[in-house]
């Protein structure tokens, strides 16, 4: 009996799908520890990259292509508009809609996270070469891709 649970055992340890979230878990601690140095949580580094990679969005627009619920999307643009990491501004046209601006000062505090960012990736990934590292962001997008497509 002992033989067969050392073999599970052993076989639960090089599992594809537990290693990737064991070493998931392991990133998001260490990217949301460098986010949080830099003053931001994970989702508002996206967020910012999101109204630096497109622009200016409405709060609508921003809320659906992160996911996130309107309420919850105010509670996180509130602090970040506070401290003048973005502008939420009326639409002229539509007085419901409201539309948020990365502000320079954003544009450096994501600069800033950015470059923690891949400090903390190379860190992760010290022990493959370049080539490794490709293929394996490679596989990783084609995996979050297939998902995509799931839905």
């Amino acid at each position: 009996m002992i033989h067969a649970a050392s073999n599970i055992a052993r076989e639960r340890a090089s599992s594809p799908g537990l290693l990737l979230a064991v070493l998931g878990q392991r990133a998001m601690r260490e990217l949301r520890a460098v986010h949080i140095e830099v003053g931001l949580t994970p989702r508002q580094f996206q967020l910012l990259g999101l109204l630096h990679d497109r622009g200016a969005l409405s709060q609508r627009e921003l809320g659906e292509t992160m996911g996130i619920d309107p309420s919850i999307l105010v509670t996180m643009l509130n602090p970040l508009e506070d401290e003048g990491i973005v502008r939420r501004e009326r639409d002229r046209n539509d007085r419901r809609r409201h539309t948020v601006t990365l502000t320079a000062a954003g544009t450096r505090k994501l600069e800033r996270a950015a470059a923690a960012q891949r400090a903390a990736e190379d860190a992760l990934l010290a022990g493959l070469d370049s080539t490794e590292r490709e293929h394996l962001r490679e596989l990783l997008l084609q995996l979050r891709d297939d998902e995509a497509g799931d839905c």
